[in-house]
């Protein structure tokens, strides 16, 4: 018997090809990608929201709101981008090792 079981899932073409940036920027596979995500989200579900997590997280919202909105008017440029992702990467660990 198989230790895995495959699945077919399908997802919008943007967050398809999102998926498949960021695959490709860690080096690893789609598959390694949505498990992780998966066992993230499984991990978070259940875990109650600590005071002030909840404002904290709508902040973080509002301000990718704000970025779209002046991504519409015109590209990023490399360096721009290069910030955002460093950002978002230091906002992605504090808010995984925040209920630890």
């Amino acid at each position: 018997m198989r230790a895995t079981r495959t699945w077919t899932i399908s997802m919008p073409p943007e967050l398809s090809r999102l998926a498949q940036q960021l695959a490709k920027a860690e080096h690893r596979t789609k598959s390694e990608l949505i498990r992780e995500a998966l066992r993230l989200y499984l991990t978070q579900r259940d875990r109650p929201i600590a005071a002030g997590a909840a404002e904290r997280l709508a902040r973080a919202g509002e301000l990718a709101d704000v970025y779209r909105q002046h991504a519409a008017t015109r590209p990023a440029s490399d360096a721009e981008l290069r910030r955002l992702f460093k950002g978002v990467r230091k906002t992605h660990e504090r808010l995984r090792d925040f209920g630890r």
